[in-house]
């Protein structure tokens, strides 16, 4: 602590949502506790791009420059900001390499690098159709969607859990209405595995949400457990799980793979399911390593939380309080009820949700427990309102 000259060796890998929030929570954390902490901050890119706006972008919402800020900036929180690639986690020896920069050593690590997209699990896949997963892939989808002129778009989610499990049906339903307001002849067709939409949400939101499509004429495919086939880009055909249909525009949504760090790492891939990175879901702790702790969405699988946005942001706070109360040796915060918010287009309109996410120790995870609360256009406002004021304030640190 710092009244004795110690300060503990903080590394964060990861500059997107997890990385900020936990260096954020760390540095008032520690500021109110009197803890002494050397933070750095390891990001691949310069860049904090707020990716839930690569759909505004594709939906043209929104342009690309008010979606990113530098991530530099982050050294104004109390961090060194090291622009490098990790590409090692050596947990038994509490040290990470780097591409460039040779390799940190650290008392404390959190992990927070998001996921890989695997476009190549899948024959035809990387190939056909368009996203808004990068920047680039959402300039190229708002592309196509202002040369579309009409036919028939596939929603495309080859396989279950994938980043940010609400998107297809927002986009869905977004084009479905405002294709029906511009008086464009189309048909829409979501295609995921599942029997319900937004099956792990519960009920009440997937009743929401079925009603919705029903309302726009979304045509809803349900695999069940099967998985994509194939797409075949010269005839424009899906083909998954019996399901054969023909798009004029497909908009897909990335397979997730485990980061290429933590595949090369001993001990970081999930041996239940190697697209994933094994985490305790009461304080988000790695489960052989009580100095490391996983935040990114590479964990929430096995936290029992979707791959989203906003689970990262709840275990980066959890993991954050969780660091400091050991260097204090205050014992173990869980949170017991881990409410989270979720909210999301709605056709053009707003929806909002809550779940909480209790922790279920003889499972050793959490419990989904979700339901509506509004749909509304407020909501829709105060969603993009949210979102911009994240980079804003990011920009003006």
């Amino acid at each position: 602590m710092s009244e004795n000259g110690s300060r503990k060796k903080v590394v964060i890998l990861g500059g997107g949502v997890g990385g900020y929030i936990s260096l954020k929570r760390l540095a008032r954390r520690a500021a109110e506790s009197g803890v002494g902490l050397d933070i750095t901050l390891v990001s691949e890119s310069p860049h904090h791009d707020f990716q839930p706006l690569y759909a505004d972008i594709a939906l043209n919402l929104t342009q690309p420059e008010k979606v990113r800020a530098p991530v530099k900036n982050f050294a104004k929180l109390g961090a060194r900001v090291v622009i490098d690639r990790a590409t090692r986690i050596d947990a038994a020896d509490r040290r990470v390499k780097l591409e460039k920069e040779g390799e940190l050593e650290y008392d404390y690590l959190v992990v927070s690098v998001g996921t890989r997209y695997g476009w190549d699990a899948y024959p035809g896949l990387a190939e056909a159709g368009v996203h808004n997963y990068t920047l680039e892939g959402a300039l190229e989808m708002r592309r196509e969607l202002a040369r579309f002129r009409g036919g028939d778009v596939i929603v495309l989610v080859p396989e279950v859990p994938h980043r940010c499990g609400m998107y297809p049906y927002e986009v869905a339903t977004f084009l479905a209405e405002t294709l029906k307001s511009r008086g464009v002849k189309h048909s829409v067709t979501l295609v995921t595995p599942g029997d319900k939409p937004l099956g792990p949400l519960g009920p009440d939101i997937s009743q929401a949400w079925a009603e919705k499509m029903e309302e726009l004429g979304v045509e809803f495919v349900g695999l069940g457990t099967k998985t994509l086939e194939e797409v075949d880009r010269e005839k424009r055909m899906v083909r998954a799980g019996g399901y054969e249909g023909r798009y004029d525009l497909l908009i897909k949504v990335p397979p997730s793979r485990l980061p290429s760090v933590l595949e090369a790492s001993e001990g970081f891939v999930w041996k239940q399911d190697p697209r994933f990175a094994p985490t305790r879901g009461d304080t988000f702790r790695h489960p052989e390593y009580d100095d490391v702790f996983m935040t990114g969405e590479h964990s929430m699988p096995p936290a029992g939380l979707v791959t989203a946005g906003i689970p990262v942001h709840y275990a980066s706070e959890v993991a954050a309080d969780n660091l400091v109360a050991d260097i204090l040796g205050v014992g173990e915060v869980v949170d017991p009820c881990g409410m989270m918010p979720c909210v999301g287009y709605f056709g053009t309109s707003g929806f909002a949700g809550y779940c909480s996410s209790p922790y279920d120790e003889s499972q050793g995870k959490r419990v989904l427990k979700c339901f509506t609360i509004a749909r509304s256009p407020l909501v829709k406002f105060f969603k993009q309102a949210f979102y911009h004021a994240w980079i804003e304030a990011i920009k003006t640190l």
